[in-house]
């Protein structure tokens, strides 16, 4: 069974003003297969004025340069504002976790390169997260993130599974209790499992169908030792109870609920329908 990806949210709210861009906070998710942001106000409660997502179809993705071009060209809210703050997420597969005290940064590719091809046209980055006591390190393509950088005028660079690890083990830490996590967003995936806030299971994977995702979701419990019958999954991202994903999951997990932020932004009528959920993954950029 094909995974529906057909979302396509493009909503702003009637709050929204390009003249006001010097008190706003532009949240981006982006990667190869797709491309997702946020617009808040920083002065109003960081009140949520846009949120806007669509898939990069496979043919636009071998000249990436030009469709994030096109994509920026025809959207109002981003060929021509600047905004006060910019943080892009940029998403790949091409990551791991290196505890702090076996990290070398002359060497940063040497954990990726064990796990996974390293192109000579990637650049590869790392980012401390205290929480975490290690370092989240990532390659990405450098010409594809270079001309995000460049054109939005990017403040911060992160990979989104630094801030999703924080926010999942703070929730598992703040409730006791054992979890497994999931956010989706395009055709990549990130899964992890919490013990009283102990990472115990994380990896990120590319997907085409939803029995792939539970097969991750299920190798998860696997190694975390939990039962998918008593242990709750946390879902986030571009996923809905209505998805093929809710679907398949239910049948295998019996408790099925939604991340929630901790401090959530205030949310104008026009965005009131939209779940959290769907930009939990954008919150946690910043």
């Amino acid at each position: 069974m094909a995974v529906n990806r057909d979302y396509g949210y493009d909503i702003t709210a009637a709050a929204y003003r390009a003249d006001r861009a010097h008190d706003y906070e532009l949240s981006i998710l982006t990667g190869v297969d797709s491309f997702a942001y946020m617009i808040r106000d920083r002065g109003q409660q960081h009140q949520l004025l846009a949120y806007r997502s669509r898939e990069i179809p496979v043919a636009d993705r071998a000249n990436w340069e030009r469709t994030f071009e096109q994509i920026v060209l025809a959207d109002e809210r981003l060929r021509s504002v600047q905004y006060a703050t910019v943080l892009l997420g940029w998403q790949t597969e091409k990551q791991t976790l290196v505890p702090r005290e076996f990290f070398d940064p002359a060497a940063a590719r040497a954990p990726l390169e064990q796990l996974t091809v390293v192109g000579l046209d990637d650049t590869v980055r790392h980012e401390f997260y205290h929480e975490l006591d290690a370092h989240l390190v990532y390659a990405a393509g450098r010409d594809a993130l270079a001309a995000v950088e460049r054109r939005l005028r990017v403040r911060r660079t992160h990979h989104p599974a630094g801030g999703l690890l924080v926010a999942w083990g703070a929730r598992s830490r703040r409730y006791a209790h054992e979890s497994v996590s999931l956010c989706l967003r395009g055709g990549q995936l990130l899964v992890a499992g919490h013990r009283n806030g102990r990472l115990l299971f994380t990896n990120g994977f590319p997907y085409a169908a939803a029995q792939d995702v539970v097969y991750y979701v299920l190798l998860a419990y696997q190694q975390c030792g939990f039962s998918a019958t008593r242990v709750p999954l946390y879902l986030c991202g571009e996923v809905t109870r209505e998805s093929a994903v809710y679907e398949q999951l239910h049948g295998y997990v019996e408790d099925l609920r939604f991340c929630a932020y901790g401090a959530p932004p205030a949310v104008p009528a026009e965005l009131a329908t939209l779940p959290p959920h769907l930009y939990f993954d954008l919150l946690c950029l910043g």
